[in-house]
């Protein structure tokens, strides 16, 4: 056998230039046409489309191992199947199945699209393990296999590699793209590992939940005048739900990819810096048994050449790329950065990766088992259980979370009978999520309350920011009632699938219908009542006698209504209430209104969100570009506009016209709204439409609206007020229009946000506040007694309209399901018109 087998086609020889060539770029269809190109030729590569992404792109994933062990390959995922789930093993089963199995090594790729080393790097090892016959390079396909995600987001990479394109020779080549790189989530497609909301991380999950890696390889790039290269071990705090093996796992491997690179004379390669590993946001498999690495490589214009003079090198987060230390030996010591720089260190990285995997075949099996065993087995001090009883406010949230728990391979059980957990009784059909199974920390993680740790800068010094949020309870997030449950019971549990529960037609009377507000899916109800053109009225106060809250929809008899309203309760989970009595109350009319969702070309990650969530749950809406605000006129076509999470000087100046590196961007995406755009705003509201502003977006409207309204925590040190990412308690007003179907305690997502003292000597109205008292229930607070009793969600007049401040994260990443209703209320206000409601 030879070295090297020349009849294996390379990247080069197929698309024309070596991956990471100045200036060149694969798109998505060259990519995929490569993969399928290299498996017909080689017996050793085989490529699976997973399905499609969400613009309908193939996802690809290619496996790489000797052709015996793919012609076996499913023996090799059963022996890893039992591993992950030592729950039917015999004595010396586990032995048996290390001995015979191989450990599967995931390379999960270019999850952000401007990120492109990886994808590309993927096309050379992908050639380099098809065609080389050296005894390194037999040992990786001998013992193990290799299962590579060349880019996680199809549709992004596509986007970037067409912008890039576009420009190419003129002042703006490898600027960046003014709108999200995903189609609706953007940055945050790698903060959706517990939610699995997109279609791309359900595909993922599936993969995982398959093939039961025992180490994934995350690749991405970060700012590119810091580091070289960044490999774990991360920086505290980590999660204790992740096995100390795991933990430690991120030491060993990410030491060997860091003494490869550095012995290679890879300059500027450090570890333990910058990131955390907290959150479950970032990563999957800790939570199911495998070793989740991330690297971060320092980026370049796209696909263009950057030089950076050492000087210019920045310090983030503490770390300085200047500097020699035990975790950053071998400084980089600036010049020129290439794209051909970037995928040769990822080149490099992944062999070590795979190679780690490869010569420590048992070491990664016998871990892996461990892993699982302690999982199932749990000691004393773990809680045994959680308990997601069948009544609930909101049942069909109730469903989704149990949903997004199945997504993540939970096992979910129903009991049959009665039965007592922790000296209390529980009805039949409640749900049980006992944690003693494969999937246990990845429940427990996601439903536990979390104590994020007082971590500083220095002793008695500034607290220090997490990489990402501290509190994410996802029962709190979802307004869901879940109880976690100490002690080990006895009950007559089965293993089931979430059901989706049915809504109820109830009543006999033929003066119209009624639906509850106490649902996320009743606003889904209204939307195509109102779509449909049926009149629809809320009450302002409850209907104690329907047991309805105030702002449920209440629809009089029409031609028409009956074939649309009694498909509800099947297929929205909502119930419904035929009205056999007169109803005479206060109320408004409810008219569908004409939504616009402001687009900044500074892409708002939250901006996306709000479009997914919108369209799930089918409200009509335009999006709104800078020149589309500043024509004016906006009370002609819309009655809500929407600010998503930004910051003011985002909206305001949007794209500067260079960017730090002094790099030019297109004029036609430079600048905001403007003065121009701030009179259009103000005179739609003056003239009777509702600006609904999200968090951050509430200083713009308060500053340049001049709303009679103050944010009681801006200006305050770090040390005097610190809310990172916290769960916060709400009260809420349910009779006015903000807290239709909302109960008096919610929990909102308090993200570095703001809380409101209103102007008393002008009108206004706060219709949730932070209660005096223990506000955070999950997460971190420093200084809480700065929110206490203030307000959370503002309504201020303002002419004939009206501006909603939401100051929290009400759809935060599609999590915070319990407060979607406050932003389907706001948008809502612009459709409403005071009117008695009278029937019967």
């Amino acid at each position: 056998m030879t070295n090297h087998d020349t009849s294996i086609p390379t990247p080069e020889s197929v698309l024309g230039y070596k991956m990471g060539a100045a200036r060149k770029l694969p798109d998505w269809h060259e990519i995929a046409g490569y993969f399928e190109t290299l498996a017909a030729a080689s017996d050793r590569v085989e490529v699976e489309v997973l399905g499609t992404s969400t613009n309908g792109l193939p996802y690809l994933a290619v496996s790489i191992s000797s052709p015996e062990n793919l012609a076996r390959r499913d023996e090799l995922r059963g022996h890893l199947a039992k591993l992950n789930d030592p729950r039917s093993l015999q004595p010396g089963d586990e032995a048996d199945l290390i001995e015979k199995g191989l450990p599967t090594a995931f390379l999960l790729c270019t999850q952000h699209s401007n990120e492109l080393g990886a994808a590309l790097m993927t096309l050379e090892l992908a050639a380099r393990l098809a065609s080389q016959n050296d005894p390194e390079t037999l040992e990786i396909l001998e013992n193990a296999v290799t299962v590579m995600i060349p880019c996680h987001n199809p549709d992004g990479h596509q986007m970037i590699v067409e912008w890039y394109r576009q420009w190419l020779d003129t002042e703006y080549e490898g600027v960046e793209m003014p709108w999200l790189y995903h189609p609706y989530v953007g940055h945050d497609n790698n903060r959706d590992w517990f939610m699995l909301t997109q279609t791309e991380t359900r595909l993922y999950a599936e993969l995982h939940n398959r093939e039961h890696p025992q180490l994934v390889f995350d690749m991405h790039q970060m700012y590119r005048d810091g580091a070289r290269f960044m490999v774990p071990p991360f920086i505290d705090p980590l999660d204790p739900n992740q096995d100390p093996v795991i933990q430690q796992g991120f030491a060993d491997l990410g030491t060997a990819i860091a003494a490869r690179l550095t012995a290679a004379g890879k300059a500027g390669v450090a570890t333990n810096i910058i990131f955390d590993n907290y959150s479950p946001s970032l990563a999957y498999g800790n939570y199911h048994g495998s070793v989740d690495l991330l690297s971060e490589a320092a980026s370049v214009r796209l696909a263009t050449p950057v030089t950076i003079e050492e000087e210019k090198l920045s310090v983030e987060r503490g770390f300085d790329p200047k500097e020699r230390t035990w975790n950053h030996p071998l400084p980089w010591k600036g010049g020129e950065w290439t794209l051909q720089d970037i995928v040769e260190y990822d080149l490099l990285a992944a062999l070590a990766f795979i190679e780690h995997a490869a010569r420590n075949r048992r070491q990664w099996l016998r871990n892996y088992a461990g892993i699982m065993r302690r999982t199932i087995e749990r000691d004393e001090d773990s809680s045994y259980a959680f308990l997601i009883p069948e009544a609930q406010n909101d049942p069909l949230t109730a469903h989704e979370l149990l949903e997004t728990l199945s997504l993540g391979a939970v096992e979910i059980e129903r009991a049959g009978s009665d039965f007592t957990a922790d000296g209390v009784v529980y009805p039949p059909s409640t749900h049980v999520i006992r944690l003693g199974q494969p999937a246990g920390n990845y429940a427990k993680t996601l439903l536990e309350v979390q104590k994020y740790p007082d971590l500083r800068r220095w002793p008695d010094g500034p607290p220090a920011a997490p990489y990402d949020i501290t509190g994410h309870t996802l029962p709190l997030q979802m307004g869901v009632l879940a109880v976690e449950v100490k002690k080990p019971f006895e009950a007559a549990l089965s293993k089931v699938e979430p059901e989706k529960p049915q809504g109820t037609m109830s009543g006999e009377g033929d003066l119209g219908y009624a639906i509850s507000a106490r649902t996320n899916r009743s606003a889904q109800a209204l939307n195509r009542l109102l779509q449909a053109g049926f009149t629809v009225y809320r009450p302002t106060q409850d209907l104690a006698e329907l047991g309805l809250p105030a702002g449920s929809s209440v629809i009089p008899q029409q031609d028409g209504l009956a074939g649309l309203i009694e498909e509800l309760p099947a297929e929205l989970g909502v119930d419904v209430v035929k009205l056999n009595s007169p109803i005479d109350v206060p109320g408004m009319r409810q008219e569908a209104p004409r939504i616009g969702v402001y687009s900044s070309w500074q892409p708002a990650i939250d901006e996306g969100w709000t479009r997914w969530i919108f369209e799930e749950y089918e409200f009509p809406y335009t999006r709104l570009y800078n020149p589309d605000i500043r024509q004016g006129n906006l009370r002609e076509r819309y009655d809500t506009i929407v600010l998503p999470q930004q910051s003011a000087k985002d909206i305001l100046e949007g794209k500067p016209e260079k960017n730090k590196y002094k790099e030019p961007y297109p004029p036609e995406y430079v600048g905001g709204l403007g003065t121009v755009g701030v009179e259009a705003l103000t005179r739609f509201v003056e003239e009777g439409g509702t600006l609904v502003a999200i968090d951050s977006a509430c200083e713009f409207a308060i500053k340049h609206l001049y709303l009679p309204v103050r944010n009681v925590v801006e200006g305050l040190s770090e040390e005097e007020f610190f809310c990172p990412g916290t769960l916060m308690r709400l009260l809420v007003n349910g009779t006015h229009p903000l807290g239709f179907g909302l109960r008096r305690n919610e929990i909102g997502l308090f993200s570095e946000s703001p809380a409101f003292e209103l102007d008393g000597s002008e009108s206004g109205t706060i219709a949730a506040r932070y209660p005096l008292h223990n506000p955070a229930v999950s997460g971190w607070i420093l200084g809480a007694d700065k929110i206490a009793g203030k307000g959370a969600l503002v309504e201020a007049p303002l002419g004939a309209g009206r501006v909603v401040l939401i100051g929290f994260r009400a759809q935060f990443r599609a999590q915070a399901r319990g407060t979607y209703r406050v932003l389907f209320n706001a948008v809502m206000r612009g459709g409403q018109s005071d009117e008695r409601l009278c029937i019967g």
